[in-house]
């Protein structure tokens, strides 16, 4: 892939993001836009076909060991690396989001949610902790709900890219939340019988990321309002995508899930009204020790 004639710009490759970052004190957007490339520049490595996936695997291989060394010749990379030096972050955040896109160039078939909440945490919750670091925000337990919502949007990216996915051989929807008739999952695309059984998986999936959504505002209301405005946006955004699939009769087989710009605006006002009036703290102790338990590992919080 040719850096140079890529376009990684949050306008044209992530609008719903793009959308949430109009709301972020303008001294941080490029900064926020640095950060989106960077992630966008990986995160695009790990979707190039089949024929290309051994060079991809040396290409991260080598992102991965210049954040090591804190130096590279690649403009996106040593963009992020400035970054990491400017908010302190500690480099191995971002190689846990390198490791998880490696891990996209190999057959994915999850077993079980831990598997999925870990991957969630490489490719989305990493970018959650250094969204915490740029917006100078230190506090452990902020920095677990910026995780979960990190988790939980990509849940929701899951849950819209399902037969995508299965073209390229991976399957992020685990086992554990597999019915019976389910089980043959690569029939779905073209199964339609199959498609309505999945439908209840996939309703059970979106009660999943809703779950998380729910605990990650806790940290959202605690924010400076500055932040707490495009964050919630985002998140609400994101969270509206799985409202959307629910009242399409969970069709996202025939068309891409997506807002368009009038659903966003409404959307939008929406967010400052539930900030007014939804600042109780939603208490999900099990939701929280599981996914705090699966992250233990990285000694991040």
């Amino acid at each position: 892939m040719n850096q140079q004639h890529t376009n990684y710009s949050l306008k044209n490759r992530a609008k719903t993001f793009y959308f949430a970052s109009l709301f972020f004190p303008n001294n941080l957007r490029t900064d926020i836009k640095v950060l989106y490339e960077f992630c966008r520049y990986v995160d695009d490595l790990g979707d190039d076909s089949k024929k290309r996936i051994k060079i991809s695997r040396i290409k991260l291989k080598k992102i991965k060991n210049n954040l090591k060394i804190c130096k590279s010749n690649n403009k996106i990379v040593s963009g992020l690396i400035s970054i990491c030096n400017k908010y302190n972050i500690k480099t191995s955040i971002p190689m846990h989001l390198v490791d998880g896109v490696l891990s996209d160039l190999d057959k994915v078939d999850f077993k079980n949610n831990s598997e999925l909440i870990e991957y969630s945490y490489k490719v989305a919750g990493t970018v959650g902790i250094m969204m915490c670091s740029i917006m100078r925000v230190n506090n452990k337990k902020m920095k677990l709900r910026a995780v979960q919502l990190g988790i939980a949007m990509q849940l929701t990216n899951i849950a819209r890219d399902i037969k995508e996915d299965l073209y390229r051989d991976r399957i992020y929807f685990p086992q554990q939340l597999r019915s019976h008739q389910t089980k043959d999952f690569k029939k779905l695309p073209s199964n339609k019988e199959i498609q309505t059984e999945f439908s209840k998986d996939l309703e059970n999936f979106l009660n999943l990321a809703d779950r998380i959504y729910r605990i990650s505002w806790n940290g959202i209301i605690m924010l400076p309002i500055k932040f707490r405005v495009p964050i919630a946006v985002a998140s609400f955004l994101y969270q509206s995508i799985g409202v959307k699939i629910r009242s399409s009769n969970y069709d996202i087989w025939n068309q891409r899930i997506y807002l368009n710009l009038s659903e966003k605006l409404v959307r939008t006002i929406k967010v400052f009204f539930k900030l007014v009036f939804d600042t109780k703290i939603n208490k999900d102790k099990a939701m929280d020790e599981e996914i705090r338990s699966i992250l233990n590992k990285f000694k991040l919080i």
